[in-house]
């Protein structure tokens, strides 16, 4: 589908297909929740930059927020209804600080939540590798309408690691690949490519957890802010 067809796409007809998708597939029941089309601020109307990830975390304090299967969405987000408010989450603070002043909406590659990626836990969830998920395709379909939907300045992806996967299954072009000037070990930190013109960068994680130090978030955020400057 075409970025200039937004006037044909009602997202909340894609919530609405998640919604009976997950009750369709069991094992996607399992999660605490999905995540699609999530604004960071809830008056946020049209995203300047959408955010996408490899799918939501999910802990145990999730499910003693709210103890049965729900959602992070424009419609209802349960860290809103039932916590301290989107505001509040580490990864919140980090979108802002990376791209401050921007109105940010979330997504993912895949839409369920989960514990981790990793191989054996996301067997054991799921039945399958993140790899080999069968659902990727139609999450592919809903992030799709909501690019165009949306029409942001730029998507970004934070993790690299997927880059490559996630670039052929989404039919990116590769602008370019950028590795850090700071670190010892010249790591790769951008990986550039577009989507019929709009940027789609995947990034190295931003988390400290994945090894970035200080100086390489200072690179990604300044390759990023050339996007986004008004």
């Amino acid at each position: 589908m075409g970025l200039g067809m937004s006037q044909d796409i009602n997202l909340s007809k894609n919530l609405r297909e998640i919604r009976e998708y997950t009750e369709k597939n069991i094992e996607l029941k399992k999660s605490h929740h999905f995540l699609f089309n999530l604004p960071l601020e809830a008056n946020a109307q049209i995203a300047d930059v959408i955010v996408i990830g490899l799918n939501p975390g999910e802990h145990a304090s999730d499910w003693k927020l709210h103890n049965h299967p729900t959602e992070e969405t424009n419609e209802f987000d349960f860290h809103n209804e039932f916590g301290n408010g989107r505001a509040s989450l580490a990864w919140s603070k980090n979108c802002n600080n990376f791209l401050p002043n921007q109105k940010i909406y979330l997504s993912e590659f895949f839409f369920w939540s989960s514990n981790s990626t990793r191989k054996k836990d996301f067997e054991d969830r799921f039945g399958y590798s993140f790899e080999d998920c069968p659902h990727l395709d139609f999450c592919k379909k809903c992030n799709l309408d909501m690019i165009s939907f949306h029409k942001p300045k730029l998507v970004v992806a934070a993790g690299i690691t997927y880059a490559e996967f996630f670039s052929s299954k989404y039919n990116l072009n590769h602008v370019k690949t950028i590795n850090s000037q700071t670190d010892k070990n010249n790591r790769r930190i951008i990986s550039h490519y577009e989507l019929e013109g709009v940027p789609f960068i995947f990034t190295l994680h931003w988390s400290g957890a994945f090894g970035v130090s200080n100086l390489m978030k200072d690179e990604i955020k300044s390759y990023l802010s050339q996007f986004i400057q008004t």
